[in-house]
């Protein structure tokens, strides 16, 4: 490693080492809600928190409409300071169609429940503001993720955990409905800051709507939302087969799995897919044929290896901590779904890791401009999710059923990193000479 990728590298480390920080209290706040929440539920409920979860981001992001890599996209090639217009456009239509998106899965799980498939009804009328404040929120991260502002997450969310526990304290002291009550603590957070990035940003006080740039976002980023619902399609199958496809005991232990892996997404692998978006755009820039992307990209794999038994520790840590599996006041036998979990726990810290490096895998498709590519890959995904998980589940059992949904998103992994290092090899072959540039 010479000189100048090792300055790369380090300021790479540097931001994943800021966003890691800055997550760090939405870590926490996820083990609290685990153990103050989590311990209070049926394993029904746990596997319907799972299933919301993943059902809340299949249609969320839909109504995102692929916009994050257009704005990143169009910021990174006018500056930062022409980026309002993008920004209020940005923000009025995601924030419309955040609302629409969670009247539809209220509406659709209350459907449910009148006819006995879903248990827990209490949430669903907070969904439509939790739709709004997770659209608005997604743009106002997203922005200060490619102007580098890490450090100002950092500082909101050590400020908002306190009351976030404070929050959810008070609801559940009142009586709440536990389920109810942490999407009612999400969206009161969820409103503050987006209030506090919403004055930082200076988008109140900019005018003007750009209406060409949500075309050109749109256009390149539709592929993108193809891909991502794809994969969030096949995470909501993996939801959907553990809820309704197995027994009761496994249902609750896909829900606790879920719950103690979180943290590992939110601290690890979030904070790897923050960096290497603020400065995937910068290192394709310097280098237009790939080589430095491909670099780092390469250097990659070594999350993996670190995040495979640092998602045992935390599971276990958090399964310790919280004493899940000795709770006495819940009627279900915590000590069977702890034992089940730790299937689901290797399934989940697979696909969390395996989430996290198909974002660098995929670089290729940031070089070509073109995300159609990494969007098959996403629906042969899908395909095999819903296809061969319910059938593995029914005739195999949850165990092989968990195996098989382990190993789907690496098929993805792999196909990314030969179709990336395809694009590398031919963006550095000269172009032929014409035939004018013979002798005739």
């Amino acid at each position: 490693m010479d000189v100048s990728e090792r300055r790369h590298f380090d300021v790479f480390l540097e931001t994943w080492r800021a966003f890691a920080v800055a997550a760090v209290p939405s870590m926490l706040g996820s083990v609290w809600a685990t153990g103050r929440v989590g311990a209070t539920l049926s394993p029904i409920d746990l596997a319907e928190w799972a299933l919301l979860i993943a059902l809340l981001t299949v249609v969320g992001s839909v109504s995102q409409f692929g916009i994050k890599p257009g704005y990143m996209q169009e910021v990174s090639d006018r500056g930062g300071e022409h980026r309002h217009a993008a920004l209020r456009a940005a923000l009025l239509m995601v924030g419309v169609s955040g609302i629409a998106a969670g009247v539809i899965v209220a509406g659709l799980l209350y459907v449910l429940s009148m006819h006995g498939h879903w248990h827990n009804v209490a949430v669903l009328p907070w969904l439509p503001l939790y739709g709004l404040l997770a659209n608005v929120g997604m743009m106002f991260h997203t922005d200060l993720r490619i102007l580098g502002g890490a450090r100002v997450l950092a500082i909101i969310a050590i400020v908002t955990f306190p009351l976030f526990v404070a929050t959810l304290e008070f609801l559940l002291w009142v009586g709440s409905d536990p389920l109810a009550a942490f999407f009612a603590t999400q969206c009161a957070l969820s409103l503050l800051v987006a209030a506090l990035l919403a004055a930082r940003s200076g988008v109140l006080q900019a005018s003007g709507i750009d209406a060409r740039f949500l075309r050109r976002a749109l256009l390149m980023g539709l592929p993108v939302m193809g891909g991502l619902l794809a994969k969030y399609v096949a995470d909501f199958a993996v939801s959907g087969t553990f809820r309704w496809g197995v027994d009761t005991v496994s249902a609750g232990g896909y829900g606790l799995a879920v719950r103690v892996t979180e943290p590992l997404m939110i601290l690890y692998i979030g904070s790897f897919q923050m960096a290497w978006g603020a400065h995937v755009y910068g290192w394709i820039k310097e280098s237009p044929r790939g080589d430095l992307v491909a670099q780092h990209a390469a250097r990659s794999w070594w999350l993996a290896a670190v995040g495979l038994p640092l998602g045992f520790v935390i599971a276990w840590l958090i399964i310790l901590a919280t004493d899940i599996a000795a709770n006495d006041h819940v009627a279900t036998d915590r000590t069977s779904e702890a034992v089940v979990a730790w299937w689901f726990i290797a399934m989940m810290i697979s696909r969390t890791l395996a989430f996290g490096m198909a974002s660098a895998m995929g670089f290729g498709q940031t070089l070509q401009r073109n995300y159609r590519t990494g969007m098959r890959y996403a629906l042969i995904e899908m395909l095999l999710s819903v296809t061969l998980l319910p059938f593995t589940a029914v005739v195999l059992g949850a165990k092989t059923a968990a195996a098989v949904a382990a190993v789907i998103p690496w098929l993805t992994v792999w196909r990314l990193r030969a179709m990336s290092r395809v694009t590398v090899v031919a963006s550095s072959v000269p172009p032929a000479p014409s035939s004018s540039a013979h002798p005739g």
